[in-house]
Parts: C-alpha cells; sequence; structure tokens
C-alpha cells in the first residue's frame, strides 16, 4: 500500500497524508490514517464519523472506536 512504503521510507512530514487518508475510498488507506493521523481536531472529527458510521467496515469501526480521542463530538 502506498502509505506504508511512504512510511517505510521517511515517517516524517506524513501528518497531512494520513490526515487526507481519512477519506480515502479504501479501507485499508482509512485503517492506516485511523492508528497515524495526528491528533489535530479535523482528524479526530474524521475518526468520530468513522466510528459511528453504519456503511463503514467493522474493522475500520474498532480502529476507529479504540483510537485515543475517538470520542470527540462530531461538530454540526
Amino acid at each position: 500500500m502506498y502509505l506504508e512504503a511512504l512510511a517505510a521510507i521517511d515517517r516524517d512530514g506524513l501528518e497531512h497524508v494520513y490526515t487526507e487518508s481519512l477519506w480515502d475510498c479504501e479501507e485499508r488507506a482509512r485503517w492506516a490514517a485511523i492508528t497515524s493521523a495526528p491528533d489535530g481536531p479535523e482528524a479526530l472529527e474524521r475518526i468520530a464519523v468513522l466510528r459511528d458510521d453504519p456503511m463503514e467496515t467493522p474493522e475500520v469501526r474498532a480502529a476507529a472506536r479504540a483510537r485515543p480521542g475517538a470520542d470527540a463530538t462530531v461538530s454540526s
């Protein structure tokens, strides 16, 4: 996977890439992003959305539930 390759080369500076990957169409990219995205408000809000999305895969929802800060409330 692309994110894994980038991280293997150099993890520095990937915060933005991981945050953007929270919206990726690939389940594996969203899962990696949940576990690696920074704790910024945008990322935590998106992780909370993924956690509560009934259309999301069980693996992604479980990763989002396990992420510290995943109890953040979603703003309207």
